[in-house]
């Protein structure tokens, strides 16, 4: 039966039951987005069994081009001699995380706790060594294009770096081209790439993405930032060979118990180390 209109008694309420009414805790949400790690596989990383178990400083040939002569009649060939070069590759990146787990954290916290702090160890690794490739790729000056506008490409600009590299014979239905965010959205609002009725097809943008351009394959990644300073890289167009990558060591946990701390100490490495072997098979696009 409902309480009358003049009920004059006190009730229970959350404020007085209070002490009774429990605090629950979820589980875990990562703080932050891990962003999407590309670079590795834009470049050769076939060197990662090689370099296993032993070594430093791997050697990578660099054949020179031969180059043919016109045959005169009753008259001896010239023997000519190539002389090649050579990429050095070495290893000397070598990162860790490391965390003390202490077993009253490990004990009163909610389960998974040790899970979730190793998979944000193995990520933090991650994510510097995509930062690492991609710095091999930006230290190329070889070819390179300034925007006309700061974070913005057109179609002639995206042209023009592939006509580049086209002249020194890269195939460039093999290269990947790598963009900022803010490149990515200016290719969404060229008409070229997204026009159903300039490129033949159903555009790109019914479902959501833009697969090839020209034939590449179009990335994004939030290494290339949005800072308008002149000279920031911005996008790359870069062929597989143009820089060689390798892990000597995969990226590891290791564990040990601490009595003296009363908990768990864990540490995740990893060992590696890239170098660019070929400048010119790398396009920049640069903030003008």
């Amino acid at each position: 039966m409902a309480l009358s209109e003049n009920f004059s008694g006190a009730s229970i309420t959350t404020t007085t039951a209070a002490n009774f009414i429990p605090e629950i805790w979820t589980d875990g949400v990562k703080n932050y987005l891990e962003r999407a790690l590309v670079f590795e596989q834009v470049v050769d990383s076939s060197l990662n069994g090689l370099v296993k178990g032993r070594g430093d400083v791997f050697h990578i040939p660099k054949l020179a081009e031969a180059s043919d002569a016109a045959k005169s009649a009753e008259t001896l060939v010239t023997y000519s001699a190539s002389t090649h070069g050579e990429a050095q590759l070495t290893i000397n990146q070598h990162r860790y995380v490391a965390k003390l787990i202490e077993d009253i954290a490990n004990v009163q916290a909610t389960p998974g706790l040790f899970e979730k702090e190793v998979s944000t160890m193995a990520y933090a690794l991650a994510k510097t060594y995509d930062a690492f490739i991609e710095s091999k790729i930006e230290a190329a000056t070889t070819n390179s294009t300034a925007l006309a506008a700061d974070n913005v490409i057109t179609a002639a600009e995206l042209r023009g770096g592939m006509k580049t590299l086209m002249e020194a014979d890269v195939p460039i239905q093999e290269c990947n081209l790598i963009v900022s965010p803010a490149l990515y959205s200016a290719l969404l609002g060229i008409s070229d790439f997204v026009d159903a009725s300039k490129i033949g097809q159903a555009s790109p943008t019914y479902n959501g993405q833009i697969g090839l351009l020209y034939g590449m394959n179009v990335l994004t990644s939030t290494v290339m930032g949005a800072a308008t300073d002149t000279g920031v890289e911005v996008g790359y167009i870069v062929h597989p060979s143009a820089v060689s990558v390798a892990r000597q060591l995969e990226p590891r946990v290791q564990t040990e118990y601490s009595v003296d701390f009363l908990g768990n100490k864990v540490v995740s490495d990893m060992l590696y180390g890239a170098v660019t072997v070929f400048e010119g098979r790398i396009q920049e696009f640069k903030n003008p």
